[in-house]
């Protein structure tokens, strides 16, 4: 979408200098549908994620988001490429419309533990995203965003990008609620070694 690619390349610039960004396996960004799973530090993360791969990215957000801040600002995060998605609550039209995303070769952008956690403590992850790579047959391109405490002005923040994980790796047989929690963990123990990585960098 247009206001996506000019505000990536507008804003840009100054996220690289204000945050001292650093970004690490963009290459593990594979062709077509894939469903982008990081963990969540602060309300700027998918800004972070979009200036670290070059295709467009649709981010599920909370539908707080979209609801509570007025029509400037839903009409804002529609125009970026995002959506609602009703947390505690089956949303059906929202993974209905992730399903999309990712059957037409999109990148699908969820945050699996479903809200910011600011420290870099191991991710407990919900089931959306499994839920969906079972439906798609999409792979999952775990990430994370790591920091040395919160994400503040001119501290670095560093963006890595781990292998993405094919969906024969995640175990799908039956769907049934266990399969998709056991799924949803593997995708959050990637995130975890990314992390872990990182603080032994």
């Amino acid at each position: 979408m247009l206001l996506y690619s000019v505000g990536r390349n507008l804003l840009w610039p100054v996220g690289k200098l204000v945050f001292r960004l650093k970004f690490c396996g963009r290459e593990n960004l594979p062709e077509g549908g894939v469903i982008l799973c990081s963990n969540h530090k602060s309300v700027i993360d998918p800004a972070f994620l979009a200036f670290g791969l070059r295709r467009q990215i649709r981010f599920m957000g909370k539908s707080e988001l979209f609801d509570d801040h007025g029509a400037v600002v839903r009409n804002l995060l529609y125009g970026l490429g995002a959506f609602p998605v009703r947390r505690n609550a089956a949303d059906a039209e929202s993974v209905k419309r992730a399903i999309s995303v990712v059957r037409e070769g999109g990148i699908l952008g969820i945050f699996p533990q479903g809200g910011c956690v600011s420290d870099n403590l191991p991710l407990r992850p919900k089931a959306g995203a499994a839920l969906i790579a079972q439906k798609t047959g999409a792979g999952i391109l775990p990430a994370c965003i790591y920091c040395d405490g919160p994400v503040k002005l001119f501290r670095r923040t560093t963006v890595r990008f781990g292998r993405a994980i094919p969906p024969e790796e995640l175990g799908f047989t039956d769907g049934s609620r266990a399969e998709l929690r056991r799924a949803a963990q593997i995708v959050a123990d990637r995130i975890n070694s990314l992390l872990e990585e990182k603080h032994e960098d």
